[in-house]
């Protein structure tokens, strides 16, 4: 009776034993591993958002004054039949062809946004033609309207030309396009080169305008 219980009890023991070892053998492979233990309880990917510092007038509407200033070899020839060459920092000269006498460009501006000027960037020693923009808007239809021209009349030589006292447009994006012309009037020749436009313009910025990221808004 004494022989079974003192076997019982050493069967127990070691047993008891087994399962230390294999208890402490797990903790030392985690130890050597300090990312197993943690496995099973991150995320199979993690996405780190950078935060964006946000200006203190970010939260109040600011109106500030932007310029865009574009040079005239991006503009595209209204007409397949106008013939022109690069000249220099920019310029383009008008050297022949048919059709149409301008060069297109598509503007493209905050919705919201009021231009307030328009400048013209030009070299003009042309005694019959002026170098002209013109700001343009299309309704999408085949309709256009003259928003703002400015042309080199009575300034020759290199020089440009703004819009005077200024104009007041407001962009409507859902409801019209918007695209400067470089007119050359029926000059060919170096005496008239057009070289770019800068156009201002005015925008509030709020944080309504910041993504839903930035401005922790829930819609």
């Amino acid at each position: 009776m004494s022989s079974h219980r003192f076997s019982t009890r050493h069967l127990i023991a070691g047993l008891a034993l087994i399962a230390l070892l294999a208890v402490l053998l797990t903790l030392g492979a985690a130890a050597q591993d300090p990312d197993q233990g943690q496995a099973a309880s991150l995320p199979e990917k993690v996405t780190v958002v950078e935060e964006v510092e946000i200006s203190a007038a970010a939260a109040e509407p600011n109106v500030t004054t932007y310029y865009k200033r574009y040079s005239a070899d991006t503009f595209v020839p209204a007409s397949s039949g106008m013939q022109y060459r690069y000249d220099t920092g920019g310029c383009i000269i008008r050297t022949g062809g048919t059709g149409y006498d301008h060069t297109t460009y598509n503007v493209e501006l905050p919705e919201g946004a009021e231009i307030t000027y328009l400048r013209l960037y030009f070299y003009d020693n042309d005694p019959v033609n002026n170098a002209t923009a013109q700001l343009m808007s299309y309704d999408g239809m085949g309709g256009l309207d003259l928003i703002a021209v400015v042309t080199s009349d009575g300034t020759p030589g290199w020089s440009s030309v703004g819009s005077g006292t200024g104009f007041s447009h407001f962009v409507r994006n859902a409801d019209e396009s918007l695209a400067v012309w470089l007119v050359f009037g029926t000059s060919t020749s170096t005496n008239l080169r057009l070289c770019g436009v800068r156009i201002q313009y005015k925008y509030t910025v709020s944080a309504a305008n910041l993504p839903v990221i930035l401005n922790h808004s829930s819609q």
